[in-house]
């Protein structure tokens, strides 16, 4: 989201301003913005002061910020997940699913989906295996 050039502040005020009885074109064309620009503010910060506004900008951005990490996790989760389909046998994504039991404490089901391997071919023998 790109950083508007008017402060919290200014924006409240100019809320204010309309709601004590200026017009609101004079309002738009002291600040330089649309009549649609204001009615958006009003929508969106009206009833707030300039510092819950701000904080709800911050959430925003820390949102955004944390969807944008969230989008790079999963696809690199994906391209680790394709790596492994199509580079590794099924005897060693078995050993890659025990490596990940005993080092990272998880069980089973968790490290079969990370390493995109069924439950059931993990645990189905392979030919030359005894269990």
């Amino acid at each position: 989201m790109r950083k508007s050039r008017y402060s919290e502040e200014q924006i409240s005020n100019a809320i204010k301003a309309s709601e004590s009885g200026v017009k609101v074109r004079e309002i738009c064309e002291e600040l330089g913005i649309s009549e649609a620009t204001f009615y958006s503010w009003k929508k969106k910060f009206s009833g707030l002061s300039s510092e819950e506004g701000r904080k709800i900008r911050e959430l925003e951005e820390k949102l955004q910020a944390a969807t944008r990490e969230l989008q790079t996790l999963s696809s690199d989760k994906e391209m680790l997940q394709s790596v492994l389909k199509n580079f590794f046998t099924t005897n060693e994504k078995r050993q890659a699913v025990n490596f990940l039991q005993n080092t990272f404490d998880i069980g089973t089901r968790r490290s079969c989906r990370l390493l995109d391997i069924s439950r059931s071919v993990y645990h189905y023998p392979s030919n030359g295996e005894n269990r």
